[in-house]
C-alpha cells in the first residue's frame, strides 16, 4: 500500500530540488544580476500543485477552480501570504490586480474558517497570468 509522503517530508524534497535547479540556471552571463530563486518551502509548501486556482477580483478569488473557495480573501487569515508575480518577482497582496490568473497554495495546516466566503490561511500567492492592461486613451 502507497502513502503520501508527510508534507513536510515534501518540502525537504522540494526545497532540495529548487536549489539544485537554481544552481544550475544561475550560470548566465557575467554582467546579469543573479536573482535568488524563491525557495519551495517558503512559498510552495513544498507542493508542486496549488490547493485551488482562480481570478483575481477585489482582493478575491472568483472562478475557483473548487466552488468551495469561490470568494475566497486573498489576503489570507493570518499573516499576509507570500505573493509572486507573473515574471516571478516577490509582489504583495496590494499588487494582486482585478483580472490576474491565480494559484493558491494553503498554509501548511489548511487551516480554514468555516464561512461565506470561506476564510483561509494562505502560504502563497502565485499569478500565472497578470491581467491585460489597459492601454491610455488617446485625447
Amino acid at each position: 500500500m502507497l502513502t503520501r509522503p508527510p508534507r513536510r517530508a515534501r518540502a525537504l524534497l522540494g526545497a532540495a530540488l529548487l536549489a539544485a535547479v537554481a544552481a544550475v540556471a544561475g550560470c548566465g552571463p557575467a554582467d546579469s544580476p543573479a536573482a535568488p530563486a524563491p525557495s519551495a518551502s517558503e512559498h510552495l509548501g513544498g507542493q508542486p500543485t496549488p490547493d485551488v486556482t482562480g481570478v483575481v477580483a477585489g482582493g478575491s478569488l472568483t472562478q475557483a477552480s473548487d466552488p468551495y473557495f469561490e470568494g475566497m480573501g486573498l489576503a489570507g487569515l493570518g499573516d499576509e501570504p507570500s505573493v509572486l508575480a507573473a515574471d516571478g518577482s516577490q509582489a504583495t497582496v496590494a499588487d494582486l490586480r482585478d483580472g490576474d490568473r491565480v494559484e493558491v497554495w494553503l498554509g501548511s495546516e489548511g487551516r480554514c474558517a468555516e464561512s461565506f466566503p470561506v476564510q483561509c490561511d494562505l502560504l502563497t500567492v502565485r499569478v500565472t497570468e497578470a491581467a491585460a492592461t489597459a492601454s491610455p486613451t488617446q485625447g
